[in-house]
């Protein structure tokens, strides 16, 4: 997911080979940093791998947390890496961060980069004792992190991606992680592979990568699917084959007639079927995108167009589920909450907020000031699981919430 952005192509990062990692049998923990990417004090923090391919290999994903904390006394750095300007913010996002970890059963720890007293405070330090109820609980965790979004990236398929693909692949890939955050419920990030082995439940699941596909892969794509699973096919599904670029493997992959596109930019409007899924705005690359496409659907199947009119973001459904064409190379929280809905996953809030849950607990950072509400889904009681404070009865409480401000809650 991370590397995506790279002007002369993500395989030049030496990233795509984690499938063999995991099937190696001797590695307990991997690592990296927390995403470069809306990581500051109003982000979703995302991973930079496919971290619950990780677990599900029987290792422990490590989050290195190096927020730029507001003890921070390089200038440049700080603003670079969206700093945070008080103690109120830096503990608002290192609870954000830690309570995702502990939630998508990740390790993590903080880290000062430059070893210059970023955590100096014990203030700070004070979050990892509140979060103590939420570690005790995940620990005795019924099962791994399950999210009813799933977002996939084929290995093999990265590797296809040459210089100057940043163009398309930046906003596909690696800003993708941010728009899943804010669709308002949680997603977990996948290898292929763990799809085709039947280990991925969710019931959206976003093929942010899957260009690049050999004849087994794709007939155990066609073979292997769950019922009911509503399948998000981003870009070129299925555009390259082994010895050869062809249209014709799009519609085998996603059961639409594909066809290059001719619009002058990747940039979509909603239409009208769009519009009444919640789709307000346009969005997408508004530069030219080559290989660009498009697909054969009705009006009453087009959720967005390209400015020549054609489809650009369509929907199917037949006995074997939901399948969306998402030609345009950008997802945005619209758009992924509207197919969250069609996909029947349970939206947490449709407010303006970053959420991960699990076992029971909800992480919620507030985006922006005002009422949020909140939909646990069941009834009962909903209370501050770090303070215990009753905030109301399930399965829909309404909290006012100042812009950042992180809770965690039980449910």
């Amino acid at each position: 997911f991370e590397f995506a952005p790279l002007s002369n192509g993500a395989p030049a990062s030496g990233h795509y080979a984690l499938s063999s990692l995991l099937a190696r049998g001797d590695i307990d923990i991997l690592c990296s940093p927390i995403s470069y990417t809306d990581r500051e004090w109003i982000g979703t923090a995302p991973c930079m791998t496919a971290a619950e391919s990780v677990a599900r290999a029987g290792i422990l994903w490590l989050n290195e947390d190096d927020s730029r904390t507001y003890l921070d006394r390089r200038k440049a750095e700080h603003v670079q890496e969206g700093g945070l300007v008080d103690l109120e913010q830096t503990r608002q996002v290192m609870r954000r961060n830690t309570a995702q970890a502990a939630l998508r059963g990740f390790g993590t720890w903080w880290m000062d980069l430059p070893a210059e007293g970023w955590f100096d405070d014990a203030r700070i330090w004070e979050e990892m004792t509140l979060l103590r109820p939420v570690d005790a609980a995940m620990l005795e965790r019924r099962g791994p992190f399950a999210p009813e979004i799933a977002a996939v990236v084929d290995e093999e398929s990265m590797c296809h991606l040459t210089g100057g693909s940043d163009a398309f692949a930046r906003a596909l890939v690696y800003d993708s992680r941010a728009a899943l955050g804010r669709c308002g419920a949680p997603y977990g990030q996948y290898l292929l592979g763990d799809v085709l082995a039947g280990r991925v439940r969710a019931k959206l699941q976003v093929f942010l990568a899957a260009w690049a596909l050999s004849p087994a892969t794709r007939a155990a794509l066609a073979e292997r699917r769950s019922p009911g699973v509503t399948r998000v096919w981003c870009y070129a599904p299925g555009y390259l084959f082994p010895d050869r670029a062809d249209v014709a493997g799009i519609g085998e992959v996603t059961g639409f007639e594909a066809r290059a596109a001719s619009a002058a930019t990747a940039q979509v409007a909603p239409t009208d079927a769009g519009k009444k899924l919640g789709l307000a705005v346009s969005w997408g690359p508004a530069v030219p995108i080559v290989p660009l496409f498009s697909v054969t659907a009705t009006p009453e199947e087009t959720l967005a167009t390209y400015a020549d009119g054609t489809p650009a973001v369509a929907v199917r459904r037949s006995e074997k589920g939901i399948d969306v064409f998402v030609g345009v190379p950008q997802l945005t929280p619209e758009l992924l909450r509207a197919l969250a809905r069609l996909a029947g996953v349970h939206l947490f809030t449709e407010g303006n907020a970053t959420v991960w849950a699990a076992e029971g607990f909800l992480s919620v950072q507030a985006h922006e000031s005002g009422p949020l509400r909140i939909d646990a889904g069941r009834k009962g009681a909903v209370a501050d699981a770090l303070s215990g404070e009753a905030l109301g009865e399930g399965p829909q409480v309404t909290l006012t919430l100042k812009k950042g401000e992180a809770l965690v809650l039980r449910y």
